[in-house]
């Protein structure tokens, strides 16, 4: 099973652990935090809120997942 953690400077935000036949994630203490903050910020050339990009890199693991994609 591969693990990842997604952090900002205060701590977890959320970490993602998938094999083939599963995908957890789990909340870390700065999730609710991160998921509400209206910040700025500038993802592949879009302009997007933290939030929208935490979410963003969250569905892109699910649809890697999904389509069998090992990373």
């Amino acid at each position: 099973m591969k693990t990842e953690l997604a952090m900002n400077w205060e701590g977890t935000v959320v970490t993602v652990m998938w094999s083939v036949d599963l995908i957890t994630f789990t909340k870390g203490e700065q999730f609710e935090k991160e998921m509400a903050s209206t910040t700025g910020v500038i993802v592949g050339g879009q302009d997007m809120t933290i939030a929208q990009a935490r979410r963003k890199e969250m569905h892109d693991k699910l649809d890697a997942w999904i389509d069998g994609v090992e990373e």
